[in-house]
């Protein structure tokens, strides 16, 4: 489990990078650059990002749509047996984890999981929380890592990313926060792991990422409650747990025996859609259909050209 945190919508930005292109084109046409449009380059170009868009939102939206749909508990059954591979798809209700103290959002929300952003002075920064909080459903329940993962909808009270002016045309100081709020609804695609040493040795990960961000925020934080500091404080006393840490040692560190879902590395999805969507399959496929078709008409029109026509 790597220290990346959410919204590493690269994927995306790949798959939609035709499109925008397109966009480009029009713009300068109806610009009076006509030759952009016109120019063998140009297409060469835009064929090559439709290829390589098509082919990551193509693959993207085969990894989705391949992941089951199943319950907590006949996961981690298949799990232990061997008998689960590759992504897996998880729906259910998001709670906080056992006996955790409450998460505030800088904006003092009451949270499970946030993305806060504001502009300050004309630049724009954001954080998200990488806090774990658990998927139960009627079978069970699981850990929920969401470093690493590409997190979209929101919870009841959030309210859109900072935008807008101030009259002398500078940016104006204003923050919104996306939330996910305990009972809110989830849908999971990750990679599952049963309850096991490896489940363990991934939360105690999880709480040393925790308590290394939240811990540095705490000078800024002041209006903190005291049993959020105290929980900042024990996740920075967690260790790596290891097939032979002893069983009071995991006990000490606040880790809890249940399975995880995380992300599965190796450049796979990982999502995580608040409000129970499970459209991201749909949207990659469009994606590559809309990127193939691009890649038809520009790799034509550039082949057209190369071949002496006007």
């Amino acid at each position: 489990m790597t220290d990346t945190t959410h919204d590493s919508n690269w994927r995306l930005l790949v798959g939609a990078a035709p499109l925008v292109g397109v966009v480009f084109i029009v713009w300068a046409a109806a610009q009076g650059e006509g030759d952009v449009a016109q120019s063998t380059t140009v297409r060469g170009i835009l064929a090559f990002v439709a290829a390589l868009g098509g082919a990551v939102a193509w693959w993207t939206a085969r990894q989705l749509r391949a992941a089951p749909a199943i319950a907590v508990a006949d996961a981690n059954a298949r799990a232990t047996a061997g008998q689960l591979q590759g992504l897996v798809t998880l729906r259910g209700r998001a709670h906080a984890m056992p006996e955790a103290a409450p998460l505030v959002s800088p904006n003092g929300e009451l949270c499970l999981w946030y993305k806060h952003g504001a502009y300050d002075h004309q630049h724009y920064r954001a954080h998200d929380s990488v806090r774990p909080f658990l998927l139960v459903d009627d079978s069970g329940q699981c850990v929920v890592l969401p470093v690493g993962a590409d997190i979209n909808g929101s919870g009841n009270g959030s309210s859109a990313l900072p935008q807008g002016l101030a009259v002398d045309g500078s940016r104006t100081l204003k923050s919104a926060e996306r939330l996910l709020r305990d009972g809110d609804r989830i849908h999971v695609v990750g990679r599952f792991v049963p309850v096991s040493a490896e489940a363990m040795a991934l939360q105690a990960k999880a709480a040393t990422l925790v308590a290394r961000t939240e811990t540095s925020r705490t000078t800024v934080m002041t209006n903190d409650p005291a049993a959020y500091r105290e929980t900042r404080a024990a996740a920075a006393r967690s260790l790596p747990f290891t097939e032979t840490t002893s069983p009071d040692t995991i006990a000490a560190s606040g880790a809890i025996a249940l399975p995880v879902i995380a992300d599965p590395g190796s450049a796979q999805p990982f999502v995580i859609s608040i409000g129970a969507s499970d459209g991201e399959g749909s949207l990659y496929g469009l994606l590559a259909i809309i990127d193939g078709l691009v890649l038809l008409v520009a790799g034509s029109l550039a082949c057209w050209a190369l071949l002496g026509r006007p």
